[in-house]
């Protein structure tokens, strides 16, 4: 591998890792946030709903700006997250901080963008390998956010250190893109770079791609969001829910490594079926049971099957538009972020009326509609022609 490929690949896995931390970021330091801008819970799971309408209204124009100057997305992409990730923790103002959010969704439609082409130019024989292996990255990034800010609240220091700490990720990736070299070609055999997938309808699927990712995307909104919340309310202490939270992070992670091997030898429409199926009934059965030994055992199960699931759908969508692979991506997003807008307008209905649990049968509801379309993308696709 070339120098200039490897300093790719560090940028697109550094990205995957800032955008575990950004994503994982209120769900997190929700009690937190709930006491430094003295709101309650519904109003501070707005931020999430700022950060989708950013990354949603967003993503589709940065994914064709991204085949023109991807090194400039990067950048800018980068600036937006730290922003985001800095911003939140560290003004106590509402409306700014909403604005924060709203501009680290923008950031986060280069992850959208950058991530699959990168990897599909710098890993074009193990694609679905590589993007495996940044989604253990992003788990990564969920898991040190949750972590170290259990930590901070233990050993009684600022809550917001943590994201100081995770901030020098964005600071090394700033410092590295102007010594990176992007080549554009307009060679067809330069798009050529992964496998392709077929499909009589090319259109359709990627449009249920998108409801399987904005079903994906509203699922890990809600568990994100609400679990640590949950199981504070059952335990009674903060502690426990920030360090479940960085268990199913941590989970994500191997789940992630584990598919790497796994993608090798199944393909991604089969991976895409069995893991809603397993996620589904996991979730159904931790709710009957609604216990802290339960939710401890079910979540980070659920976390395992969870999580390489968004690759999934990004390589699946990207194999079938092979020569588009920032559009695609940046296309399945696009109705994919509406997830993440959706929920937290939908729960901060909810949980109003019917408590934080309620925000976990909405989970449940999700992933059935995310099985159902997951059948339906496995019925319209083939490997060959």
């Amino acid at each position: 591998m070339s120098s200039n490929h490897k300093k790719l690949a560090y940028l697109a896995f550094a990205l995957y890792f800032l955008s575990g931390v950004v994503c994982m970021l209120i769900g997190s330091t929700m009690s937190s946030l709930v006491e430094l801008y003295s709101q309650p819970l519904e109003k501070i799971v707005l931020f999430i709903g700022a950060f989708a309408t950013g990354r949603t209204l967003s993503v589709y124009m940065i994914g064709k700006w991204a085949r023109k100057d991807p090194m400039m997305v990067l950048f800018l992409g980068t600036c937006m997250l730290m922003v985001y990730l800095l911003g939140v923790v560290l003004i106590p103002a509402y409306y700014v901080s909403l604005v924060c959010a709203f501009l680290g969704g923008i950031g986060m439609s280069a992850q959208d963008a950058i991530c699959p082409l990168f990897l599909s130019r710098v890993y074009p024989e193990r694609y679905s390998s590589s993007l495996s292996a940044g989604q253990a990255l992003y788990g990564l990034g969920g898991f040190a956010i949750s972590a170290l800010v259990g930590l901070m609240l233990q050993v009684k220091w600022p809550f917001y250190v943590a994201s100081i700490i995770l901030a020098m990720v964005g600071v090394s990736m700033l410092v590295l893109i102007p010594f990176t070299r992007w080549e554009n070609s307009e060679t067809e055999e330069q798009y050529e770079t992964v496998k392709p997938l077929y499909s009589k309808n090319n259109r359709l699927v990627l449009v249920l791609l998108g409801a399987a990712l904005f079903a994906y995307c509203s699922i890990c909104n809600a568990l994100g969001s609400y679990m640590s919340s949950y199981i504070e309310h059952l335990s009674g202490s903060r502690e426990k829910g920030s360090y479940l939270l960085a268990i199913y992070n941590l989970v994500i992670v191997i789940g992630a490594l584990v598919f790497m091997g796994l993608l090798r030898k199944l393909n991604e429409r089969t991976v895409l079926v069995l893991n809603s199926v397993i996620i589904t009934i996991v979730m159904a059965v931790a709710l009957l049971m609604d216990s802290l030994r339960g939710f401890y055992v079910g979540f980070p199960l659920i976390g395992f099957f969870l999580g390489v699931l968004f690759t999934i759908i990004i390589a699946i969508g990207t194999r079938l538009e092979y020569r588009n692979i920032s559009v695609a991506s940046a296309f399945i997003a696009t109705i994919g972020s509406c997830g993440d807008i959706f929920t937290p307008f939908a729960t901060s209905r909810l949980i109003p009326l019917w408590g934080v649990r309620s925000a976990l049968y909405y989970t449940v509801i999700l992933m059935v509609i995310q099985t159902v379309v997951s059948v339906l993308v496995y019925m319209m696709t083939k490997e060959e022609l």
